[in-house]
């Protein structure tokens, strides 16, 4: 019914040919065009050289101006001063390392930018605010909810606020930012509005593929509106005393999504 390949070049489709589409992280409205973003810079922008990236490090510098929080490179408010050098009023049980096999006893799945994302009491998000969903624990399953979570937000109307405190500062950030940019820009602040569920996957299951204190990476299940399941995969990394995510080289949030089968996952459940 669909392809999902690594193909590079240009695709057929109205809508694959728009760059807005391939760097939104709304990637469960159409997760085949999540299929697609190994081309997203073959315009040159991702490969332009250092004018390019010195014109995408401008760009972002504008973009998050005057942001802060307590997630914020740099720490500029000197909000983190609890243990471990996490935000004073984050506090998690990290004691347990195992890679999480089964759902959390106290999970629950709460609406996010209209997807419903696994959240946990214990593991995070312990803070939930307008801007973002933040505090997780700094444990396998913490590196995994925050792999489901922060890419979603990161679709909603406060993503400026989410990329300057939940992405990992550089010029892989930088070229989200810009991608996001001019896709605010086409369809205007107003327009980013969230797809309607019908239309969108839901988180079917996860599996850790890889994981240290300091970096995770995590592939996510999804079911597709048509039919079928995909996987993609979110690095994640351990920074400014949370979970963030580190973007690939040409700015997207998440690994080519490639058709898959519920085996080698643990089940989310409903």
């Amino acid at each position: 019914m669909f392809r999902l390949t690594r193909k590079k070049g240009p695709v057929e489709g109205p809508f694959y040919k728009q760059r807005g589409w391939i760097n939104s992280a709304a990637f469960l409205g159409f997760l085949v065009v999540m299929s697609l973003v190994a081309y997203v810079n073959d315009d040159g922008t991702g490969s332009g050289g250092g004018n390019a990236d010195t014109a995408a490090a401008a760009g972002s510098r504008d973009l998050l101006s005057g942001l802060s929080g307590p997630l914020s490179p740099g720490d500029p408010h000197e909000v983190r001063g609890g243990p471990g050098g996490r935000p004073a009023n984050c506090r998690t049980d990290d004691k347990d390392t195992a890679a999480p096999t089964t759902t959390p006893a106290d999970m629950r799945w709460r609406d996010l930018v209209s997807v419903r994302v696994p959240t946990s009491a214990s593991a995070g998000p312990l803070h939930t605010d307008d801007s973002v969903w933040w505090c997780f624990a700094h444990t396998p399953t913490g590196a995994v909810l925050a792999a489901h979570v922060i890419p979603v937000q990161l679709s909603g109307t406060a993503w400026r606020a989410a990329a300057e405190q939940q992405l990992v500062p550089g010029a892989s950030r930088d070229r989200f930012l810009n991608g996001k940019a001019e896709e605010a820009e086409e369809v205007g602040e107003a327009g980013e509005t969230p797809p309607a569920k019908t239309n969108i996957g839901r988180f079917a299951g996860f599996s850790l593929t890889s994981y240290t204190p300091e970096s995770a990476t995590v592939r996510l299940l999804v079911t597709h509106p048509a039919g079928g399941y995909v996987s993609i995969s979110v690095s994640m990394r351990w920074r400014d005393g949370d979970w963030k995510v580190a973007p690939l080289d040409d700015g997207s949030l998440y690994s080519s999504a490639r058709q898959a089968k519920p085996d080698g996952f643990s089940a989310w459940g409903e």
